[in-house]
């Protein structure tokens, strides 16, 4: 009998357990206790200390694994241009130059990519060009060896000499940058050229974009022409506009983007200085003074070219025995077909040599001038990255997009804006809503870049239109290897 009264007690507990329980979950149903409860176990977990909070890593010294949660695809697919150099963690920052003598560094130097011309048998090369197509091959590898500083590009781009056979198959090569080394009275100056080149290289490892998109990127913009002016009014070797440095100046209040440019432009004014670099570049046959590279400045100027210039220029033509240079009329034309990229007759070829070397003596010179090399390669890289970076998102939803990817909608932003671009995708989303981003590919996204679509999201004229798709067509041709563009 008492066994049958314990378990009868434990069955009423039971029930009266259950019937508290039914009370509860009664009450949590009631529209006003619900929210209640919702509310105080997240102010319960947003309260409650880390238990492992995360290590303090100065942002300079962040390793590019340690950002996956700006662009997690990026560091993934980047790989060394020069593989067997390649440490590892080839974006590395260190303060000191590597210690090595000037034989091992040329030796090194000279290994890397020493039979290039030889084997496209690019025998007809000048001496300058012979220079210039040296540098490119091998001062990636110099870089990784003195500065511990190098380049990545993405695994559906070209390699250093997949670049170089773009370069010297292009149409300016062939009509313009071959006749101006060729001709002295054209003044062709492989100082500036050289200048491009390393400039480009330190921005692709400080601002860590892949090296073939950026140097692309320019080579279309302005084939590494710093006078370069186009018909709209954009200048220097990053085609910068008055928007585009209202854009500049605001990525600028960055603290983080201000001290990466002037780390970079610091590393240039290294690069220039060194001793063991001028003894290669000697070698080489170089007979260049570099510059000596300042901070960029807070303000850069949108430069333009005055008539007081001009009359300058018409004065030192006449000094040197061209009596064309007493027509200014004519000299603003033939300034105007020089910035344009176009290639003067033989009988106004000084007026090139001429109108270069005072524009870089007058404005060019001025770190904050948009015609100064160093300034307009590292701010237009800013605005590069920016884009690059950038979170492309449909209301909340982010578009999670690969790199290679975002290195075309980078271009496409570079010259149309974020705005047009972000509507693309929205449009290619509701065009296709089975898509899948994640997995999109750099050869996809060239079958989906049609001038239909880019009018539906740029909404502006025909004419601009066909432009954009062409330019975007072009950089992707310039970057990605051959043969995922079939």
């Amino acid at each position: 009998m008492k066994y049958k009264f314990l378990r009868f007690a434990a069955h009423t507990r039971k029930n009266e357990r259950y019937q508290q329980l039914m009370l509860v979950l009664t009450a949590l149903r009631h529209p006003v206790m619900l929210p209640a409860v919702y509310i105080f176990f997240l102010i319960l977990l947003l309260t409650l200390p880390e238990k492992t909070p995360p290590p303090y890593f100065p942002n300079y010294y962040l390793p590019m694994e340690m950002k996956r949660e700006v662009l997690p695809s990026i560091s993934d697919k980047m790989v060394g241009l020069d593989s067997p150099t390649i440490t590892g963690k080839p974006l590395a920052i260190r303060q000191l130059t590597k210690n090595m003598s000037s034989i091992q560094l040329l030796q090194s130097a000279r290994k890397n990519h020493k039979s290039y011309l030889d084997k496209k048998k690019y025998k007809h090369f000048n001496a300058s060009m012979r220079r210039i197509f040296l540098t490119v091959m091998q001062y990636e590898s110099i870089s990784r060896m003195r500065f511990n500083r190098g380049t990545g590009r993405l695994v559906s781009q070209r390699d250093l000499e997949g670049l170089a056979d773009y370069f010297v198959d292009s149409r300016w090569f062939r009509e313009a940058l071959k006749k101006f080394s060729s001709i002295e009275a054209y003044g062709f100056s492989e100082e500036h050229l050289f200048r491009v080149l390393i400039s480009i290289q330190a921005a692709a490892h400080f601002f860590e974009v892949p090296y073939p998109a950026l140097f692309c990127l320019f080579f279309q913009e302005s084939k590494f022409d710093f006078m370069a002016n186009s018909a709209t009014g954009a200048k220097g070797i990053g085609q910068l506009t008055t928007i585009a440095l209202r854009e500049v100046r605001r990525l600028r209040n960055s603290l983080k983007k201000e001290a990466l440019l002037q780390r970079t432009a610091f590393h240039l004014n290294q690069v220039y200085t060194d001793p063991q670099i001028q003894i290669w570049l000697q070698n080489l046959g170089y007979n260049i003074e570099l510059p000596k590279i300042l901070p960029i400045p807070e303000n850069i100027e949108f430069t333009r070219i005055n008539s007081a210039f001009m009359r300058k220029v018409g004065k030192e033509l006449v000094k040197d025995g061209q009596a064309y240079g007493k027509n200014i009329s004519l000299l603003w034309f033939l300034s105007r077909k020089i910035r344009r990229g176009r290639i003067l007759s033989k009988r106004y070829a000084h007026m090139h040599k001429v109108f270069t070397q005072m524009l870089a003596d007058q404005y060019a010179i001025s770190p904050a001038s948009t015609y100064n090399i160093e300034t307009n390669v590292l701010v237009s890289t800013l605005l590069f990255t920016n884009y690059y970076r950038y979170k492309w998102r449909s209301k909340k939803d982010i578009f999670e997009l690969s790199a290679e990817v975002r290195v075309i909608l980078a271009a496409a932003a570079y010259n149309h804006g974020q705005t047009g671009m972000r509507r693309f995708l929205i449009n290619l989303k509701h065009e296709f809503p089975m898509l899948d981003f994640k997995v999109l590919s750099a050869k996809k996204m060239r079958v989906l870049f049609t001038t239909r679509r880019l009018s539906r999201a740029l909404q502006r004229p025909f004419q601009k239109i066909r432009e954009a798709s062409r330019h975007v067509r072009h950089i992707m041709n310039c970057s990605e290897k051959s043969q995922l563009l079939l």
